[in-house]
């Protein structure tokens, strides 16, 4: 049985560096660096060289925390105390990344899903086909939480091949700048074209609807039954929640993967930098419309719609960047109260990428 060691499951040179700061600086000989890898309610189970510890967060932690996102995530690397048969969550170490929306309709929170992730898969179902629109908000979030997206088509083993083709030539049209594949997870036609992304050191997350394969495949790369998995309702092809938590777990040849229960809601924070990312393209071409406040729907003279009329542009592209515009504009005129509650939330959210980039930089010095 292979044995692992943080530095198999993303424990790099940027966070060893982090945590040696510390430790010298503190000189608490008792602090351990571990990964937080699976949170039930108020424990969460940590991965360290030392084995698995079930852990609680530490009250400073608890107390200074304002939204979810300052508490512990899957993905985090932590420093961890061991105390008798308890440990206890000491430090949350910056974060490099945190894959994250807005927590759902009533509240203005940010839901930190992961963190630390260098990709995010994508899975879309071939018997239930995502609309573009719907891509666009996954590939939306992933950049704006600057992590390279990967789109995975799931199920081409047991449907036409012509079916299968005709999907990713639509997304590839849909999505140029995107990288785009189909695999069969339980024929594994296919399935190697996730390890050319998964190596040792790395972390990815799959994210798509629920009974879209995200289990399947997990299990198919671990090489063992380790996730539970469910077939699709056959009348309607809706995926059944067999995932209820996150968990992160480690591949045969080294590489974290993290499974996650289908998100039934994806909403957008008021941030649209991941839009203009996934439609840089689109971006570029309205700075020759007419009106610099053009919104591509009814103006004279926009060279968006222009370019949709002439066919240069597909359809499907032009109004899931239409549909993602104006929520975000939608977003943006909500009420005083509700914009400084997000203003809080977002603050926090942008707070560790500051201290990403400021520590990053003072370590490689």
């Amino acid at each position: 049985m292979t044995r692992f060691t943080i530095k198999d499951i993303g424990f790099d040179e940027y966070f060893e560096k982090l945590a040696s700061e510390i430790l010298n600086n503190s000189n608490d000989k008792d602090l351990i660096p571990a990964r937080v890898i699976r949170i039930n309610k108020r424990y969460y189970t940590l991965f360290s060289n030392e084995g698995e510890f079930l852990a609680r967060v530490k009250g400073k932690i608890r107390h200074k925390s304002e939204v979810q996102s300052e508490l512990p995530i899957v993905g985090d690397w932590v420093l961890m105390r061991k105390s008798d048969n308890n440990a206890f969550i000491d430090t949350i170490l910056t974060r490099k990344n945190i894959l994250y929306r807005k927590a759902n309709i009533k509240k203005n929170d940010i839901q930190a899903i992961v963190s630390n992730i260098d990709f995010v898969f994508i899975i879309v179902a071939l018997d239930n086909e995502m609309p573009m629109s719907a891509i666009a908000r996954y590939l939306s979030i992933a950049h704006t939480s600057e992590i390279k997206p990967i789109i995975a088509i799931s199920k081409i083993d047991i449907y036409e091949k012509s079916e299968y083709e005709e999907l990713l030539k639509n997304i590839k049209e849909n999505y140029p700048n995107e990288i785009a594949f189909g695999y069969g997870a339980k024929s594994g036609e296919n399935t190697e074209k996730f390890l050319e992304y998964i190596k040792k050191n790395t972390s990815s997350v799959f994210i798509g609807a629920s009974g879209s394969g995200k289990s399947t495949i997990i299990n198919r790369l671990l090489k063992k039954e380790k996730m539970k998995t469910k077939e699709v309702r056959e009348y309607d092809f809706k995926g059944m929640h067999t995932t209820t938590h996150r968990e992160l777990l480690v591949l045969e040849g080294g590489g974290a993967v993290i499974d996650t229960p289908g998100l039934r809601n994806l909403d957008l924070w008021e941030d649209d930098k991941g839009i203009k990312k996934t439609f840089e393209d689109l971006e570029e071409m309205s700075k020759n419309c007419k009106f610099k406040n053009c919104t591509h729907q009814h103006e004279p003279d926009c060279h968006i719609l222009k370019l949709v009329d002439e066919g240069k542009i597909p359809y499907e592209r032009y109004e899931a960047y239409i549909t993602l515009l104006n929520e975000n504009k939608k977003l943006q005129k909500t009420s005083i109260e509700i914009k400084k509650d997000r203003k809080t939330a977002l603050k926090k959210i942008m707070k560790y990428k500051n201290d990403y980039k400021k520590i990053n930089k003072n370590l490689k010095k």
